[in-house]
């Protein structure tokens, strides 16, 4: 859809829901569509996205966040979004449609298989083809990344996974398995040469990709590879 289109439509959609106040924005996002941010008294729109998708699909799109919009951030998809979504003409769908067209990214996962999936960033965890092994991770079905198709270097948490995953494989043992698996209350160091590189302190969380580490510094979120476990 044309984007000046566009902003007319929505801004038309906001001001017959009643959205006084409120203002249309474009951004860069290309994995959702649009997005309501009631703190600002904004809704936003895809502008890659935007271009994409028919005029229909950019409708729905924002009459999802003018849903939103009216219920308050405390409703997110439930049953009171729901009927405020149906009631405007919305289809009340969480996720655009599948079929229409997306924005790759320009990194590409292949599997051995030769089945693909595309990122926005550089991949932090190893990742299994799920149409080789729907619902679970299979390190025979592991994805092999380049970027806008060319091999580059990883992110030193994927790598330590994956040193982490072929040890487990040949039944050895490696810092990279103990790096990944510190539970609360385990010692460490930080490695590096910035602010925190050398500090010592205790594992106090751990997420998908960081460690929160207590040091004397306060508490510092680190990557898995900066970690390094003590004793």
């Amino acid at each position: 859809m044309d984007l000046a289109d566009a902003r007319v439509m929505a801004q038309g959609l906001m001001a017959e829901h009643g959205l006084e106040g409120w203002r249309l924005v474009f951004d860069r996002a290309k994995t959702r569509a649009g997005v309501c941010r009631p703190g600002r008294r904004e809704i936003g729109l895809s502008r890659p996205l935007t271009q994409l998708h028919p005029v229909d699909e950019v409708r729905d799109t924002v009459l999802h966040e003018i849903a939103h919009a009216l219920v308050g951030p405390e409703h997110g998809h439930d049953a009171v979004w729901r009927a405020t979504a149906l009631r405007i003409g919305c289809s009340a769908e969480r996720c655009v449609s599948s079929d229409v067209p997306r924005v790759e990214g320009g990194w590409v996962g292949t599997c051995p298989a030769g089945h693909r999936r595309t990122a926005h960033r550089r991949p932090e965890r190893v990742t299994s083809c799920g149409a080789c092994t729907p619902g679970r991770f299979d390190p025979a079905a592991l994805h092999d990344w380049t970027f806008r198709g060319r091999p580059a270097p990883m992110h030193p948490n994927f790598v330590l996974e994956l040193d982490e995953i072929r040890a487990r494989a040949a039944g050895g043992s490696t810092r990279a398995r103990s790096a990944l698996s510190l539970g609360p209350g385990a010692p460490v160091r930080l490695s590096g040469g910035g602010r925190f590189g050398g500090l010592e302190g205790v594992v106090e969380a751990r997420g998908r990709t960081r460690y929160r580490v207590r040091t004397r510094e306060g508490l510092v979120s680190a990557p898995f590879a900066s970690v390094v476990p003590l004793g």
